[in-house]
């Protein structure tokens, strides 16, 4: 009964935390931006370390929880890149559907998951619309440059995210 409201609380954390950073990221100050992010969660996992109780963590699940970590602070910073200098209607949406669907493929090429057929044709549609609106026309010019490969790198480090934690 508690993991939607983890997985409910988690989405909106991580939608405002977005949707903050690309108010006020101006500059170069990105980087801050998403390592200040990292150790703020890195303090809340080591206080939640402290109180829950758990069987203790094997080296290799350190290993995999570090690769994740990794992966969500590179998709942070070119994620905070794009948005600071590229059009946000483009980066977010390319950073989750790259992200989603490179870990779905990964994982059907590397392991034994299988998405649905419904998955599978939410890939297939927001692929396409992806293409859609990232080549619509800008209003400036000069917001799109770099939007769209910082959202692919972006959605690149996502994908490490999901499939170290798988």
């Amino acid at each position: 009964m508690t993991g939607w409201l983890f997985a409910l609380g988690s989405a909106l954390f991580y939608g405002t935390s977005d949707f903050v950073a690309a108010w006020r990221l101006g500059g170069p100050y990105y980087v801050v931006v998403a390592l200040l992010g990292q150790f703020a969660g890195l303090v809340v996992a080591g206080i939640a370390a402290l109180v829950v109780i758990a069987p203790s963590p094997t080296a290799v699940d350190l290993w995999w929880g570090a690769l994740s970590g990794f992966g969500t602070a590179a998709g942070m910073v070119f994620l905070f890149r794009g948005m600071s200098h590229g059009a946000i209607s483009v980066v977010v949406p390319t950073s989750a559907v790259t992200g989603i669907a490179l870990s779905a493929v990964v994982s059907v090429v590397l392991g034994d998951q299988r998405p649905s057929l419904l998955a599978w044709t939410g890939i297939a549609v927001a692929v396409p619309a992806l293409w859609w609106v990232s080549s619509g026309r800008q209003v400036d010019a000069g917001a799109h440059s770099g939007g769209a490969g910082d959202g692919l790198l972006a959605g690149v480090g996502i994908a490490v995210q999901y499939l170290a934690l798988a």
